[in-house]
């Protein structure tokens, strides 16, 4: 039997629900929950003496329950005579007292301040359907009715699922009355979460009715639990909060079943000192069943970037290294504290038993696994603001109770570690591990210049290898300065290459120099310039470098592209870099894109301006690195086995250099391929 409307117009029209209850016939509907779900409200709202009008009453059995509870002088309106018909006869001997009227509500005959509480379960929804005059019209009447028909003190209960178009209608309306408004999230049964086909969770807002005063401050208040009141500022934050558990609710539904493999879920929590998260949540599930079924995995402060833990394909490798059917991936965000493992525990506990599978036992002890007891440390070095890149925070992390590492982070893309550093004691001789400054942080520490954090950093380097000789004179430019690790490494190692590192954005360049030791000379500069003209312009002076690097992040990611930015990759601006090549030069891109096709069209452009063109991808990451050169694969320099020695070469110049160096050159490039 089809019980629902062609159109969602048709819910404000009489006469489907007039149809609606003469097939539904004596089987109570129940839009939004039922007594034992919104119980907690009404009688925190309601009490037996107040009188009540219930907006819309339809044929549900809340009435009913209400008044065997207690609350008896209810007052209940429908505008189909057919269900009040039906209703009335229903109760007449039961519930005697229990009036059931056939009332339009916006347009009401009752006294002005006549009742204590008007209820209304679903009508607001059903009415406005959407933002269109007709609806919005008609909604306004209905509130001007019951603003007419409350009594001063009274309160507007409205059961709704608070869609967007549904908040905007109602807080408009209530905050330009400048009356309080309290919202209720709903507790579900858990099975009613799990299987209820409404997808959407249920709210309770309560709007108290006062006399106007415009230097009243509006209050704006949410209870996202039944004994949890929090105040907000303002009527302006109360739709991301909504939006907010909105989000989790259908989260909560979509985890009730099984993932697809190539689907995972993320969500944040947050605690109520702070509107920035305090865990990010990652769900993921293994392809097929396994024994074992549920665990949470933290990861340790400062770890989240890594590959394992910060992508799709790192995590479902942990997931399957971990054996469990279901794991929940969580990292712990910048700017709050954290004691230790146990107290992460006993924060999460209860929360992330709402995402376990639904073979996982509710009385299951569920493990929380990490890398060994240390959950690492932030400190906060430096923060600033670049007109170009937005706010940036440069902060010490602290691994392992004893590595730490520098790290500048734009605030924009706060996950991405923009460029990092290894850090060591400033007085290596007379004492191995760093002391600690009177607030814990690490003290007396300089940059380990002779480490790089990413191996696409490495093989780079390894780009210098396709040159004929190390020691004599070269010039290159390095395009995309960061946190200047890479060159400062290069300028180190190799003194016979002078290096022209362009960057656009001057904040970065001043961050490079402060914070990660950047030391500029003759050998190494700095240019605050726009890479790409940079280029053109030494090409159009007709000017030589032996090695072009290419290292800039695409602040464009709609595109598919992290890296380069476009205009770096087309026809004309790689024929430029290869006029600028010395005859033996050498051009290194760090090309990163998810999109094959993408990274297939750049690679094929490459192949068809240069003579010579081999890459190195990087399995675990994004990252291509392409070598391209104006040489012909019969030159002795290209051969594989001579590359070979070339990297070895560089891998002992590198170990004389720094001992403790991680960069191993042979072992990076063996993957090496030149392209047909």
């Amino acid at each position: 039997m089809d019980l629902l409307p062609t159109s969602h117009t048709e819910f404000s029209n009489p006469d489907y629900w007039d149809n609606f209850f003469k097939k539904r016939g004596k089987i109570p509907f129940e839009w939004y929950g039922e007594y034992p779900q919104l119980q907690f409200v009404l009688h925190k709202y309601i009490s037996p003496s107040n009188i009540v009008l219930v907006v819309g009453c339809g044929n549900s059995a809340l009435s009913e329950t209400m008044y065997d509870n207690g609350l008896q002088k209810l007052v209940n309106i429908d505008i189909s005579d057919t269900v009040i018909r039906q209703m009335s006869e229903r109760n007449k001997q039961k519930r005697p007292n229990m009036v059931f009227e056939k009332v339009d509500v916006t347009q009401m005959g009752y006294p002005d301040g006549h009742f204590h509480v008007a209820l209304d379960k679903g009508t607001l929804d059903a009415l406005l359907v959407s933002e269109e005059m007709e609806f919005v019209s008609k909604v306004h009447l209905m509130f001007a009715q019951i603003v007419r028909c409350l009594k001063f003190g009274g309160r507007y209960i409205l059961v709704s699922l608070l869609q967007d178009h549904v908040q905007r209608v109602l807080l408009e309306y209530f905050t330009n009355l400048g009356w309080p408004i309290r919202i209720h999230k709903i507790q579900s049964q858990e099975d009613s979460v799990k299987h209820s086909a409404l997808s959407m969770p249920v709210f309770a807002v309560v709007i108290t009715k006062l006399k106007s005063s415009p230097n009243i401050h509006q209050i704006v208040e949410v209870c996202r639990f039944e004994d949890q009141i929090d105040r907000l500022e303002d009527i302006k934050y109360l739709s991301a909060i909504i939006k907010d558990m909105q989000y989790y609710h259908i989260v909560r539904q979509q985890l009730s079943k099984h993932l697809p493999g190539d689907q995972q879920v993320s969500l944040e929590l947050h605690s109520r000192e702070s509107l920035t998260p305090r865990y990010n949540l990652t769900v993921v599930d293994a392809p097929t069943q396994m024994s074992n079924k549920f665990a949470i995995f933290i990861v340790p402060q400062g770890r989240e970037t890594e590959w394992l833990f910060s992508t799709d394909k790192g995590r479902l490798h942990l997931q399957e290294s971990a054996g469990f059917q279901r794991l929940v991936v969580v990292t712990l965000n910048r700017g709050h504290e954290y004691e230790n493992i146990d107290a992460i525990k006993a924060e999460l506990s209860n929360k992330v038993m709402e995402l376990a599978p639904l073979d996982c036992p509710p009385k299951a002890q569920i493990p929380f696994l990490s890398i060994g007891e240390d959950l690492g440390k932030r400190y906060p070095v430096a923060q600033g603001h670049s007109d170009i890149s937005g706010d940036y925070l440069v902060e010490d992390v602290e691994i392992n109770g004893k590595q730490v590492f520098r790290r500048l982070v734009f605030m924009a893309n706060k996950n991405v570690v923009q460029s990092e550093a290894r850090m060591l004691s400033a007085n290596i001789k007379k004492k191995r591990r760093h002391k600690a400054q009177d607030d814990g942080q690490p003290g007396n520490m300089k940059v380990d210049k002779g480490y790089l954090s990413s191996d696409y950093l490495i093989a780079m380097v390894g780009g210098l290898g396709f040159l004929q000789s190390l020691d004599q004179p070269l010039i290159g430019v390095l395009i995309g300065l960061g946190g200047g690790a890479f060159p400062s490494f290069v300028h180190q190692v190799y003194p016979e290459i002078s290096l022209d590192c362009v960057e656009l954005d001057p904040t970065v360049a001043d961050v490079a120099q402060t914070w990660f030791e950047l030391t500029l000379d003759a050998r190494l500069r700095v240019h605050i310039a726009d890479g790409s003209q940079f280029l053109r312009e030494l090409s159009t002076q007709g000017e030589k470098r032996d090695v072009i690097f290419v290292d800039v992040d695409s602040k464009d990611h709609s595109v598919g592209l992290s890296c380069p930015p476009l205009a770096f990759v087309e026809v004309d601006f790689l024929q430029t870099i290869s006029s600028l090549l010395s005859d033996t030069g050498v051009f290194v891109l760090n090309l990163a894109s998810r999109d094959e096709s993408i990274k297939t069209d750049i690679l094929n452009r490459i192949q068809s301006i240069f003579t010579s063109c081999a890459c190195l991808h990087l399995e675990e990451d994004i990252n291509t690195i392409v070598y391209a050169t104006n040489r012909t694969l019969d030159d002795p320099f290209l051969d594989l086995e001579n590359l070979n020695s070339a990297f070895h070469k560089m891998d002992s110049k590198v170990k004389s250099t720094w001992r403790t160096s991680n960069v191993e050159i042979a072992d990076m490039m063996s993957a090496l391929k030149f392209l047909e």
